[in-house]
């Protein structure tokens, strides 16, 4: 038996939540938008990212049931940076996503 093996057998199986990718775009970058994010998901104890796209959009990705997501969608217009705004939001529910313990901007 290996060292890999041994921590494999004994590794616990991964935990699925339920996540949610949300593609952002507007004046969303370089507008201090994802720190935005990041504060109310902090707030609203939901773990996952944000991060800028090369085509100017933001991916978010939240880990939290179908309520808690409205409710973050709903309150992230208000509580924005005052040089960013949102024009469109895309929701799409995302597969086999490992359980995140905390929110991250990505670089």
């Amino acid at each position: 038996m290996s060292l890999f093996d041994k921590f494999r057998k004994n590794s616990e199986p991964t935990e699925y939540v339920e996540a949610w990718k949300v593609i952002v775009s507007g004046t969303v970058q370089g507008v201090g938008f994802r720190y935005s994010v990041a504060t109310l998901a902090d707030a609203m104890s939901i773990p996952g990212t944000v991060k800028n796209n090369p085509d100017g959009t933001v991916t978010i990705v939240l880990q939290a049931n179908k309520g808690k997501v409205d409710e973050f969608l709903k309150d992230l217009p208000h509580n924005l940076s005052p040089f960013a705004k949102i024009t469109n939001m895309k929701v799409g529910k995302l597969e086999n996503v490992g359980k995140l313990h905390s929110f991250r901007v990505l670089y």
